[in-house]
């Protein structure tokens, strides 16, 4: 068997990455040469199909399979012209769902070799179409008399849409799903697919054996259709410089650039941007960077990281903001004649102005030659159980009590065959593809339309959207560009305009936060909260146990703490303290000197193949991809024959080889290049020069961002210990977002929960119209407020400086009875009392009214903190008999075993290397943060404890690592109640 065509994708049931692996290998296995494999309106597993042919050694014919109301045209593509044709009819179908193709194709068909079992569309198409057949089938021959009558040539089509028999289930429930139907109600074309099983090599030439003019159409159509859509050049934008060239451009605003950054331009840094920009030009891509700086240009600030920061010419057009110069980067990571790979610059914006940038970007480069780039999402077991379970019109309610038991117990207890059902045809469908939705920040821009170069659609908020994800993008040619929002650009940018406002301007070309003393010195203490990718418990921890908080340190921290590396981790740190070593072998000694003689960053592990295995640039980046993606399989061992066969080519020994192999595997998952690191290093330096120098505008522009790893609690907590003062949520003082005077940091009305925007606003609003409330009365009659947001208002204390004696319920009470929108009310559960252990009532404390223990509670509700105190202040009476240890104490009691109060901050769960789960769990009490770690028994005892929000007694073993403390937990148990919860 030679050629198939018209193998139909089922949907999404072949386009999984298994499914298409054993679909490649049995069309292998049958001696298959090409194949068309054709999803109906669309071109999504195209990339998937292509990547699983060459590995197969089959040539991938591009097709589609074209809805029409009258039956369905094969359309499959002959050269690039027809490709284009092709992806702008399924643009147009994307648009506009009843768009007709039988009038279009007639019109325009060229490059294309279109096919049909429907008589009324060959008759339509004939004398039109270049190069039309009339297909049959193993389970269609209807179109043979239309062929004889119209004189067209046949051609076999194996139709198939499943592998094998049982997938007519899965299909079944695909369908169901898609539709929104259950199993039982699906139409009989939804429930048995259009095609059959696919045909083996001897039951397809029995079927076409009384037809072999049909298998040789087959065959010709096949020598036709050679072209391979992916194998053009790149695709990115030309940028049009009347009067010039792009490269002249280019070199002009680099070295404009340059002056700005560096001053006067030494003989070493001309070298190096005449270096790069030689290579830049001789690949072609000086539009591209002409495109980048225009990009930048459009937000307030940004950070240009991955490894075009180790360019000169991304610093000099202001991409990136790390001098490569100064911390020696490696540019061939990035660029260089060997590399077959497009630049791959990643920009991050503030979060909040990102789809701002994106308008700017279409409007700029054109609606029609910009799309966002997809994300195929893809079924997991949860999402493919409940899918299924809906499939077969099982209620909600009953599927969330089974979900629990299933992922708790298994099928062992279940005795109804119906669930038994659902789970296998669940654990098959996970990785099958589920939805399309739109990536975060990939952008592709054309030089000509998208729809030029590839299906497009749009996504739910109107932009045009590629038809294909990230990988698939890449093989189509597509030069990606990341445009990602980062909450901590946003965090500086506001703490600088706080600053701004205080009459406290900080110059940001004289500003080195990397060279500040009292910010190096913060940081090699883990002093970093809130601070922009060093602020994890890990990663604090990682602080405290180097005692390094200088640049270049702070660079390996970040690329060095990957969840496969923990073992090189703790020799890292051994080796910093002083621990003798010598390099794994002589020639790795340049690579890995600054880092103590450990792989860190991914360019290591292409150095290092090409130092010890001798391998090419080329081939030494693509064993770093196929590491960092868990490509693993065939790939990996390929190269993982290549590199000990190359090192035992170069006399290494073996027991070197496979030590520097296993140090390599550890960047598996995720890692970064050392110019990424260095990029998000230097935000991390200037956000915690701002925590250093100025913590009450640093700490209101995190919390006004939401957040890094912590949720508002866990940085209110610190900003209590860094000293500052905590005023509002106030009516008079607060604004929409939190700010900072002085020492003293103001609550945002953001923080509180069930408060409208609209409510927030229209306060804001009123004191700029009419100046500060003078009293409660007023407020009322000045704001027309709903009775929610007036309830959210008072519960969290709003109005506490305007009637401070006065208890909140009747504040509430005074409000709603003058409030224009007030409405009958009684004020019942407003205010009622809960059955919590609570703090008993106080009338006053330091000068200052306090609080009843049922507002106390009601402000925890509405903020998620208290303004004036711990949270710990509301389980008091339950801590007063409790015998502990303060956490600001710990360092006293190291290998002795302590009783803490446990405030539960954040936690993360790990699998052991034999597939247990541990926890780490940060804790903090009134008076400090730490850390905490719970082994498989404890934390399989203990973990329904710690989904709950209330105070816990830790009883563990204080132990101390090079520095940084931690508890070993022995037990676990809520305050206030005697027995431990069993699970």
């Amino acid at each position: 068997m030679s050629s198939r065509l018209g193998i139909r994708s089922s949907y999404s049931l072949l386009w999984g990455t298994a499914p298409i692996q054993k679909l490649f290998e049995t069309l292998q296995s049958q001696g298959c040469k090409s194949v068309a494999i054709t999803d109906r309106d669309n071109l999504y597993g195209f990339p998937a199909c292509r990547e699983a042919a060459k590995e197969a050694g089959i040539r991938l014919i591009c097709g589609c399979e074209l809805l029409c109301s009258q039956g369905s045209v094969f359309a499959f593509v002959q050269d690039s012209v027809g490709f284009s044709r092709l992806c702008e009819l399924l643009t147009e179908r994307n648009k506009d769902r009843s768009f007709d193709y039988l009038p279009s194709l007639a019109k325009d068909s060229a490059g294309l070799v279109l096919a049909s079992f429907s008589s009324d569309i060959l008759t339509f198409l004939k004398g039109t179409v270049v190069n039309l057949y009339a297909a049959i089938s193993p389970r269609c021959l209807s179109s043979i008399p239309t062929a004889r009558s119209l004189h067209l040539p046949l051609i076999a089509l194996d139709d198939a849409t499943f592998l094998q028999e049982e997938d007519r289930l899965i299909h079944s429930v695909l369908r169901a799903i898609a539709t929104g139907k259950t199993v039982g109600t699906l139409a009989a074309e939804d429930q048995e697919g259009k095609g059959g099983v696919l045909l083996d090599e001897k039951a397809y030439r029995k079927a076409f054996s009384s037809w072999p003019e049909a298998v040789s159409g087959t065959e010709k159509v096949a020598s036709l259709c050679t072209v391979d859509p992916f194998s053009g050049e790149l695709i990115f934008p030309d940028y049009p410089t009347p009067g010039s060239t792009a490269q002249a451009e280019l070199r002009k605003r680099v070295l404009r650039g340059a002056e700005q950054r560096y001053g006067e331009l030494s003989d070493g840094i001309l070298d190096r941007i005449e270096y790069e920009l030689d290579i830049i030009n001789r690949k072609g891509f000086a539009s591209y960077f002409l495109v980048m700086h225009d990009i930048v240009a459009m937000s307030s600030r940004t950070c240009g990281r991955g490894s075009a920061a180790a360019s000169i010419v991304s610093y000099s057009l202001y991409i990136t903001n790390v001098d490569p110069i100064a911390y020696k980067l490696y540019f061939e990571r990035f660029l260089s004649m060997a590399r077959i790979d497009p630049p791959d610059i990643d920009v991050d914006f503030a979060w909040d102005e990102r789809d701002g940038v994106f308008q700017q970007v279409f409007k700029r480069f054109g609606f029609d030659h910009c799309a966002r780039v997809a994300n195929h999402n893809s079924f997991r077991l949860r999402s493919a159980v409940r899918e299924t379970a809906r499939s077969y019109g099982i209620p909600d309610s009953q599927i969330t009590q089974m979900e629990h038991r299933l992922f708790l117990t298994g099928l062992k207890d279940v005795s109804d065959p119906l669930w038994h059902t659902i789970c296998s045809i669940s654990r098959q469908m996970v990785g099958l593809p589920k939805e399309l939705s739109m990536h975060c920040g990939g952008l592709v821009i054309t030089p000509k339309k998208v729809s030029c170069y590839a299906p497009i659609g749009l996504s739910s908020v109107g932009y045009p959207l590629l038809s294909w994800e990230k990988e698939g993008a890449e093989a189509a040619g597509f030069v990606k560009i990341d445009l990602l929002g980062n909450r901590s650009l946003a965090v500086i940018r506001d703490a600088l305009a706080n600053l701004q406002e205080e009459g406290i301007t900080i110059d940001e070309t004289t500003w080195h936060p990397t060279m500040d003393r009292a910010t190096v010195a913060a940081l090699a203490r883990g002093d970093s909260l809130g601070v922009f990718y060093i602020e994890s418990p890990a990663m604090r921890q990682l602080q405290k146990k180097t005692g390094k908080g200088d640049f270049d340190h702070i660079v390996i921290h970040s690329s060095i703490i990957r969840p496969a590396a923990n073992k090189y981790i703790n020799e890292y740190v051994e080796r910093l303290k002083g621990k003798p070593w010598k390099a794994l072998h002589p020639r790795l000694a340049y690579i890995l000197d600054e880092t103590y003689g450990i792989l860190c960053y991914q360019e290591d592990v292409s150095k290092t193949a090409v130092a010890l295995a001798s391998f090419n640039e080329t081939d030494a980046d693509a064993l770093r991809k196929v590491i960092a993606k868990k490509a693993g399989g065939a790939k990996l061992a390929r190269y993982e024959r290549q590199f000990f066969e190359g090192c035992k080519a170069n006399g290494i020994e073996e027991q070197t080889v496979k030590e520097v192999w296993a140090m390599m595997l550890s960047f598996d998952g995720y890692s970064f290049c050392k110019p990424h690191s260095a990029s998000y290093a230097m935000v991390s330096f200037q956000s915690a020069y701002l925590r250093v120098h100025h913590p009450s505008a640093f700490m209101a522009a995190v919390l006004s961002n939401q957040g890094g790893y912590y949720r508002p609690h866990a940085y209110i907590s610190e900003a209590r210990r860094m000293g500052l003062s905590l005023v509002g949520p106030d009516i008079n003082q607060s604004r929409v977002a939190y700010f900072a005077r002085e020492k003293t940091l103001i609550i945002g009305l953001m923080a509180i929960a069930n408060l409208s925007r609209t409510a927030m606003q229209a306060i804001i609003d009123e004191r700029d119209r009419g100046g500060r409330f003078s009293s409660l009365e007023e407020v009322s009659p000045r704001l027309s407020l709903s009775r929610d947001d007036f309830v959210a208002l008072a519960a969290a204390g709003a109005f506490d400086s305007l009637a401070p004696s006065l208890p909140r319920s009747e504040q509430l009470k005074q409000l709603l009875i003058t409030s224009r929108k007030s409405e009958p009310f009684g004020q019942g559960d407003l205010f009622a009392k809960k059955r919590m252990p609570i703090v008993s009532k106080t009338k006053q404390m330091q000068g200052r009214i306090t609080r009843t223990e049922d507002e106390l509670h009601r402000e925890y509700e509405a903020l998620g903190f208290l303004t004036s105190y711990h949270p710990l202040v509301l389980w008091s009476k339950f801590l007063a008999p409790v015998k502990r240890i303060l956490a600001c104490d710990l360092s006293q009691h190291v290998n002795y075993h302590v009783n803490l109060i446990g405030w539960q901050v954040t936690q993360k769960e790990v699998m052991t290397k034999d597939g247990k789960s541990m926890g780490f769990v940060s804790f903090e009490d009134e008076t400090a943060l730490y850390e905490a770690v719970l082994f498989p028994d404890m934390f399989t005892r203990y973990y329904p404890l710690l989904c709950t929000q209330w105070p816990l007694e830790v009883f563990g073993l204080v132990q101390e690592d090079h520095g940084a403390l931690c508890v070993q937990v022995i037990s676990l148990k809520q305050v206030g109640r005697s027995k431990e919860v069993k699970t």
